[in-house]
């Protein structure tokens, strides 16, 4: 039962991701990027703060020897948005979604170096995967994926891909037997405090951002932060970080379905194969003997 809620939790999860790149795009213009994140994080930090006195021992403060770990976890993930808010300003939602979905090859090589079974079928139907995804990025239109020119903000998008596999691989290796809102809430905390810090630093205030940025940074905090934050805590424990990330393959698939329910775009019967090709490698991905994780009930 714990496993079937992890990936309902990373299927919510895709959709909620799937929709934060055209957010982020419509809010990054004339903004820095450290201080919409600082907002961003301290947002989601009270979303948990709330939660906190409802929680059994989520109240009890951190000793000394947690704040490493608090602030690996929140750094990581605070470096992922600053970056991809950053990487937005100069590259447009095509690309960031296609360099998204070199998560999961990353994570695996990453996770090689710290321990995690890597295995060859694993990384080929990780390749395929991605291959699929940008297929599904491009609508299967070779004239555009050989039109593609990375940019700076496209590299600057991969350095912040490389920091989110740490902070997928940074949940399951630094998560102890404590309250999953505690471990989340100071996580957070330590990233607002750091990016506070960059923020005055940088710009030496933090400006309030007008009410149309809000209602951005209310999706971004409230769903694509502290709720996607739980959900991938509790899905990288049971799970894996292999197998979690495998659903990024399906962000180009989920952002295609969106675009085609809002009535923006059509999908054509050119994409349909890669979708399928998607799908089919999340499933095998799930599998035991192709992940290296042990099954969980």
């Amino acid at each position: 039962m714990a496993a079937f809620r992890a990936h309902l939790g990373m299927v919510v999860y895709t959709l909620i991701i799937a929709g934060s790149f055209p957010v982020v795009s419509a809010i990054t213009p004339g903004h820095d990027s450290i201080v919409l994140t600082f907002w961003r994080f301290l947002a989601a930090t009270l979303v948990f703060a709330l939660m906190l006195p409802f929680r059994r021992g989520a109240r009890r403060p951190p000793g000394i020897g947690d704040l490493g770990r608090y602030a690996v976890v929140g750094g990581s993930y605070g470096l992922f948005f600053i970056l991809m808010f950053e990487a937005l300003k100069e590259t447009s939602p095509i690309n960031t979604s296609t360099i998204y979905t070199t998560l999961p090859l990353m994570t695996a090589l990453l996770g090689g170096l710290m321990g995690e079974p890597v295995r060859l079928r694993q990384l080929g139907i990780l390749a395929l995967s991605m291959a699929a995804a940008i297929w599904v990025v491009f609508r299967g239109d070779w004239s555009r994926m050989a039109s593609l020119a990375f940019s700076r903000g496209d590299l600057l998008f991969f350095l912040g891909t490389v920091s989110l596999a740490v902070y997928v691989l940074a949940l399951k290796k630094l998560q102890r037997d404590e309250s999953r809102v505690r471990f989340t809430f100071y996580s957070l905390t330590a990233a607002t405090l750091a990016l506070m810090a960059a923020a005055l630093i940088q710009t030496g205030s933090l400006p309030m951002p007008g009410a149309p940025v809000w209602l951005g940074l209310a999706y971004l905090a409230v769903l694509s932060t502290a709720v996607t934050f739980w959900m991938l805590q509790f899905a990288a424990v049971r799970l894996g970080p292999n197998r979690v990330v495998a659903y990024t393959f399906l962000t180009p698939s989920a952002v295609a379905a969106m675009e085609w329910a809002m009535g923006r775009s059509a999908i054509g019967a050119s994409v349909l194969p890669g979708i399928a090709l998607t799908l089919l490698a999340v499933v095998l991905l799930q599998l035991p003997t192709v992940s290296g994780a042990r099954p969980i009930r």
